[in-house]
């Protein structure tokens, strides 16, 4: 982003010898706003030094800030290099919306003093959940019933391993042991009648011998589904008319060799979807205990599903960087693909979101951390699906949710942030700090701008998101000045692009002059 760009201006132009303490160095911030106002910051070495550090905490990607000396410096040389380090580290800041909407940075320039107008409204944490057994893997709230359903699991290598030994069928048993050491967990957490909104109790909890990965919730026909570590599919019907107090189980099916990654249950067909590591999506008719279609859309292990059930759409993601989308045509024969689109990064994808409002999917990818934008052809033209834009964002995003109404992104990070993308902007435009561990779900909610966030320590968030990050008047003023703006410098290029051609003329002119 373009210095011309960002709401101020700042820079270190000099530093002066404290009169207080001559010891001391301070160097003088001159920050400026468009319409000409200025304030001037005194700042020592160390308070730059606190910043970054409090920046670092939330945001990757800082600009270098000037390293620190074994010694206090001295000498003109020295310190003049120090200030010109400052000021590129400064206005480097500025360039990005999302540091710039930091508490960290509107602290650092006195914001709420010299420049309310560019405070924005922090969102605000309503309520928090803890208690888990374990920590988060995946979770599903329906707000119309009260009821939370969770799953959690022991994120402990060494604890998993010894786990899985004490729990292992051996050869001359007849049956698989019972789960001695849980090391998956699926909980109903049901809301009480207190009148805090975000006040639930644990209802009853379910364990498993290996690490619970994935849920999908089906309300109509109050169907449960969970994916393992281990490969298998439990399916279990929650009865609402008994206030979800208890479960009956319905299915324990061994369908992969590798880990699940996502599962969708199809009440139409009464069909399981689900993909896995194992490189295989596979659809599974458990009443009647057969395999519908196994497919292996590419040679990558599959990550994610997502699903448009109106239009009979599954997506799929996988290690490889690619999105496959599949059409559901038949009970009998299974999905069909439509296409395989590559992402530009070709980074494994970690979190997937379909939007059915705007017909857009959405892609985390881990490793590059690329946010993909994907148009998906309308219903019966899928193969027509393609990325239409590519967002740089931290590396290691794991999920990702969208919200049509303020068109905006956000991702859940590795280390424990989510990130707020305008999409108007291609920009981010702020980071809540919500876990101290990754991020491993978000659901959002349109109608309340509310985000519900878990993490992998033992604790469910809710956050209300303002409906205004800035006064709307401002906003808009500031984009018709940086509009007016822009077109004057382009009439400025356009103007002096001509009179170099004008000029080249000429002078062609003139070389050629003894040929004639």
């Amino acid at each position: 982003m373009d210095q011309s760009t960002v709401a101020l201006k700042a820079e270190v132009k000099e530093y002066q010898i404290s009169k207080i303490d001559s010891s001391v160095i301070l160097f003088i911030l001159l920050v400026s706003k468009r319409d000409g106002q200025q304030w001037t910051l005194e700042k020592r070495y160390s308070e730059f030094d606190d910043l970054n550090n409090n920046l670092k905490k939330v945001f990757t990607n800082l600009p270098p800030l000037p390293g620190k000396t074994l010694f206090k410096l001295k000498e003109h040389v020295d310190i003049e290099k120090r200030r010109v380090g400052l000021d590129y580290y400064i206005k480097e800041l500025l360039k990005r919306p999302d540091v710039f909407n930091s508490e960290s940075m509107k602290q650092f320039l006195q914001l709420e003093k010299h420049a309310q107008e560019q405070v924005v409204n922090p969102p605000k944490m309503l309520g928090e959940i803890t208690g888990f057994i374990h920590g988060l893997r995946d979770f599903y709230i329906e707000r119309s019933q009260n009821v939370i359903f969770v799953l959690s699991s022991d994120m402990n290598v060494a604890s998993r391993f010894d786990a899985y030994l004490t729990n292992m069928k051996m050869p001359w048993e007849k049956e698989a042991p019972p789960t001695l050491l849980a090391v998956g967990c699926l909980e109903c957490w049901v809301k009480t009648n207190d009148e805090n909104e975000f006040k639930y109790e644990r209802m009853w909890n379910k364990t498993y011998p290996s690490q619970a990965i994935c849920l999908y919730w089906d309300a109509v026909t109050s169907t449960l589904v969970i994916g393992l570590d281990e490969g298998k599919l439990n399916l279990l019907k929650v009865p609402q008319e008994n206030q979800f107090i208890r479960y009956d189980e319905q299915a324990d099916i061994k369908a992969h060799q590798g880990r699940v990654m996502g599962v969708f249950y199809d009440s139409i067909n009464s069909h399981i979807h689900s993909v896995s590591e194992d490189k295989k999506y596979k659809v599974l008719d458990f009443q009647r205990q057969i395999t519908v279609a196994e497919i292996q859309p590419s040679q990558h292990g599959l990550t994610g599903l997502a699903a448009d059930k109106d239009n009979r759409r599954i997506f799929v993601s996988d290690r490889g960087g690619y999105v496959h989308v599949f059409e559901i045509t038949s009970a009998t024969m299974g999905p069909s693909l439509a296409v395989s689109v590559a992402s530009q990064t070709l980074s494994p994808i970690r979190g997937i979101f379909f939007d059915p409002v705007k017909n857009y999917l959405f892609t985390a990818g881990f490793d590059q951390g690329e946010i993909g934008i994907f148009e998906v052809g309308k219903s019966g033209r899928e193969k027509f699906t393609k990325q239409t834009a590519s967002l740089k964002g931290k590396l290691q995003m794991r999920e990702i949710v969208w919200s049509p109404s303020r068109g905006e992104c956000l991702v859940g990070n590795k280390d424990g942030t989510v990130t707020v993308w305008s999409g108007k902007k291609a920009a981010p435009i702020f980071v809540i700090k919500a876990h101290n561990t990754d991020i491993t779900k978000l659901q959002w909610y349109e109608d309340r701008h509310m985000l519900v966030t878990s993490g992998k320590e033992k604790s469910l968030k809710f956050w209300q998101l303002p409906k205004e990050w800035r006064d709307k008047k401002i906003e808009q003023q500031e984009e018709q000045e940086y509009e007016q703006m822009k077109k004057q410098e382009n009439i400025k290029i356009s103007i002096e692009s001509t009179k170099k051609k004008e000029f080249d003329s000429d002078e062609d002119d003139l070389k050629g002059w003894h040929k004639m």
